[in-house]
């Protein structure tokens, strides 16, 4: 039988797996580089909150994506992913 500590390491293990797979996988999503700078996993709701930021060559990449027109950026994207279990 483990003990709850055991258990506890268990799940902090594969949280931090699911965090760096995030943070590997989801910038692979954008045709320009981002950062993803923050993760919250929810237990209630058994999802992964995560915010998004364009990196500072993001302007002049997608500018340069859109024929040079002018790029602004003051915000961020929220994405929230959603656990399921396959049984």
């Amino acid at each position: 039988m483990t003990s709850l500590n055991e258990e506890m390491a268990d799940v902090q293990t594969e949280i931090d797996r699911v965090r760096d797979r995030i943070r590997t996988d989801v910038p692979t999503l954008f045709k320009f580089d981002v950062t993803v700078s923050q993760i919250e996993y929810n237990a209630t709701n058994n999802s992964v909150t995560l915010t998004v930021e364009p990196s500072s060559n993001a302007r002049t990449q997608i500018s340069d994506e859109f024929g040079g027109v002018r790029v602004k950026m003051e915000d961020q994207l929220t994405f929230e992913f959603q656990f399921s279990s396959q049984e």
